[in-house]
């Protein structure tokens, strides 16, 4: 970030990026862009699994039913969960759509002189962290269940802490940023004038990492810079930050 910021600094011809000015009589102020950023966990991960129990009659299917259950509650135990973590899921869900379109194949292939009574489930599980959901999700696809949608959410209680955190960042290494382009100009940090917030300049920190990363790897790794692999959220700002100078 020193080097971007010193470039900045430098092309004193760019307004509202870095700058100084000062006339006869009048205080010398500096703006400086700084940016902050943080990786917020999520609050919760969900997984969504169906499975179709069979038999010949509907007692049977309702046991062969709970034995697959079973197998759900000893896949979550191994990633230290309980029954606790198991809910069921919407009417609508993609797994229970699935486990239903299962069942009217297997109406369809059984014979008349057997047929096949099927009980079809969706559940939802919940976890702690994408690696456990990772987890169970592969044990549980070996095992032939329907694997869902997996999501992750975020805790915005700890997103907004987590935004107030960035922005203190952002002024922190603003403020730092002023102390050595003020020394080099033999002049001190007096005081912070006004700060703004920014997100869509074209030549703060933030939106150069983007562009950069956009023409080095192509717009999706942009995108997958926002959506992480655990889960979680990222939080960027970039304040402009006007500082008076003695």
């Amino acid at each position: 970030m020193r080097t971007k910021s010193l470039v900045l600094a430098l092309a004193l011809i760019v307004p509202g990026v870095a700058s100084a000015q000062g006339r006869s009589g009048r205080p010398v102020t500096l703006e400086i862009v700084g940016n902050g950023w943080a990786d917020v966990k999520p609050g919760k991960v969900t997984l969504e699994v169906g499975y179709i129990g069979k038999g010949k009659t509907e007692a049977e299917a309702k046991r062969d039913s709970a034995v697959l259950l079973t197998k759900v509650e000893g896949a979550l135990q191994t990633q230290g969960l309980s029954a606790a973590a198991i809910s069921n899921a919407e009417a609508d869900s993609l797994s229970k759509l699935r486990a239903e379109q299962m069942q009217n194949e297997d109406a369809d292939s059984a014979s008349d002189a057997a047929p096949t009574v099927t009980d079809p489930q969706a559940r939802l599980l919940t976890f702690r962290t994408t690696a456990q959901a990772e987890a169970v999700k592969d044990k549980l696809r070996a095992m032939d269940f329907e694997i869902g949608t997996l999501r992750a959410e975020p805790d915005m209680v700890e997103v907004n802490v987590a935004d107030k955190q960035v922005k203190a960042m952002a002024l922190r290494n603003a403020r730092a940023d002023a102390e050595i382009y003020a020394k080099d100009m033999g002049l001190r940090v007096a005081r912070v004038v006004r700060i703004s917030e920014t997100g869509n300049g074209p030549l703060t920190p933030a939106v150069q990492n983007k562009i950069e990363l956009a023409m080095s790897q192509g717009p999706q790794a942009v995108f997958r810079s926002f959506k992480r692999a655990d889960g979680a959220t990222h939080v960027e700002k970039a304040l402009v930050v006007t500082f008076e100078l003695q």
